[in-house]
């Protein structure tokens, strides 16, 4: 077995919080940007408890839920990303 070391990658990518206020929002955003077909981005019922956004991927349809964040690569694919995962991950870019 080989152990190999990465870095991650430097890329900047474009994130919103799913925070439950604007979830037809970021359901636009998707749907507008996507080159997925089909359909790509679709809130939970509203009033439900758990409220969240399935998103196809490249690699199949994902949720993101309340409190996780959806990542736009730039060209065309989203992917959701927990809260964890994404502070560790990500610095916001200064303008």
């Amino acid at each position: 077995m080989e152990i190999k070391h990465y870095n991650p990658t430097n890329d900047i990518v474009e994130a919103v919080e799913v925070n439950g206020h604007d979830l037809d929002d970021i359901v636009k955003w998707i749907n507008e940007d996507s080159k997925l077909k089909g359909i790509v981005g679709q809130p939970a019922l509203r009033g439900r408890s758990a409220e969240y956004i399935d998103i196809q991927t490249p690699e199949g349809m994902r949720r993101a839920h309340l409190g996780d964040f959806v990542v736009h690569d730039g060209a065309g694919a989203f992917w959701p990303t927990p809260r964890s995962v994404f502070e560790r991950g990500y610095a916001e870019v200064a303008e």
